[in-house]
């Protein structure tokens, strides 16, 4: 993997930490945390297709004049100081702060990727470590060293920045119209964005049932054998490690491949889910398709990359809203997970028939 692409996932991993930390450490210990999760949540994640808009008008632009600064690469680092100053000051900072870093980031990831030739290896990296950032701020948050934690992330975050944007200013002075060209953003026009999100409609519908299911899957599954630390730290393990290999899965047998070998089984392991191995099994399987579906719509959309991010992001804020306002059935990971799975394969069996 490139450089910025390890910085990025490093970054994510700490960002997404320091949200868990204040969230579960600060916040919602207020009278009104109830309300403030809410906030947050739609802060984070529905305010990325805005923002991702946003940055996509500043790539156009970029790719017009053929030289100026990264937006990606500035908005990532505005996220990480925004983050850091919610922490201390509300949960709508931190939640903007969080959004702001996931879209620049993400946007840099793909570009990155796409100069690589990765096929959405770079991508499914950088997705990977949010899952652990959250479970270690959480706990953080819970043993009493969010302290440590905070001061930590703060100063390995400004290293990492400090040494993005120095690497960043020398890849501009270097190549700046031949990196936007690989990399595929802001080089058409606005018009031929159009025409391309057009001919996705039906796929970025679908990719978003995908991951709305993902979502609502994720909050309503319970595991009888997820009740310690170090049973939720290989739950959290088999997440991540799900996300970042469907990446590699997808670049080298193809997506739909990938996504409908993991999906039949997973919906086989979450039946068996109580079942601790199988059950791990079932979560690594069901996440491989995380990086596909995100990759699958960017590369359909190269010049709304922002946006197309910031989409699927939406759909995650979708899939929180039933758990929080208590609409979740009480079940457990066999039947609801088996049944997620094996509609998100139809889905996107569906999507790949209509786009071929």
């Amino acid at each position: 993997m490139g450089l910025m692409t390890a910085a990025y996932s490093i970054l994510h991993l700490l960002v997404d930490g320091v949200c868990a930390l204040a969230m579960f450490g600060s916040f919602l210990l207020e009278e009104e945390g109830y309300f403030l999760m809410l906030i947050y949540n739609f802060c984070a994640f529905a305010l990325q297709m805005p923002l991702g808009i946003l940055l996509d008008m500043l790539e156009l632009r970029k790719g017009k004049r053929g030289r100026g600064p990264d937006p990606a690469l500035w908005a990532a680092v505005a996220g990480v100081l925004l983050t850091t100053a919610g922490a201390l000051t509300h949960p709508a900072v931190l939640g903007m702060g969080n959004a702001l870093f996931h879209v620049g980031g993400g946007v840099g990831c793909i570009r990155e990727d796409n100069a690589g030739g990765w096929k959405g290896r770079g991508l499914g990296v950088f997705v990977a470590p949010g899952a652990m950032g959250l479970y270690l701020g959480t706990l953080s948050a819970r043993y009493g060293a969010g302290e440590a934690w905070l001061l930590g992330s703060g100063v390995l975050m400004a290293v990492l920045c400090g040494g993005m944007i120095c690497l960043g200013r020398r890849r501009e002075e270097g190549s700046e119209r031949r990196e936007a060209a690989a990399g595929g953003l802001g080089t058409g026009s606005s018009r031929t964005a159009l025409r391309t999100g057009q001919g996705y409609v039906f796929l970025a519908s679908v990719c978003l049932l995908v991951v709305v299911l993902r979502s609502y899957v994720g909050m309503a599954v319970t595991f009888p054998w997820k009740t310690g630390v170090w049973t939720g730290f290989l739950a959290v393990l088999a997440i991540a490690g799900g996300k970042a290999a469907g990446g590699f899965a997808a670049a080298r047998y193809g997506a739909m491949k990938t996504a409908a070998v993991s999906l039949a089984l997973a919906a086989v392991c979450y039946l068996f889910s109580s079942v601790l191995p199988l059950g791990l099994a079932a979560l690594f399987l069901f996440n491989m398709t995380m990086p596909v579906t995100l990759y699958w719509i960017m590369r359909g959309m190269p010049d709304m990359t922002g946006f197309a991010f910031g989409f699927l992001t939406f759909a995650l804020f979708l899939g929180f809203l039933p758990g929080y306002f208590g609409l979740l059935p009480q079940a457990g990971g066999r039947i609801l997970g088996c049944i997620g799975s094996v509609l998100s394969l139809l889905l996107l069996w569906t999507a790949d028939r209509r786009r071929g």
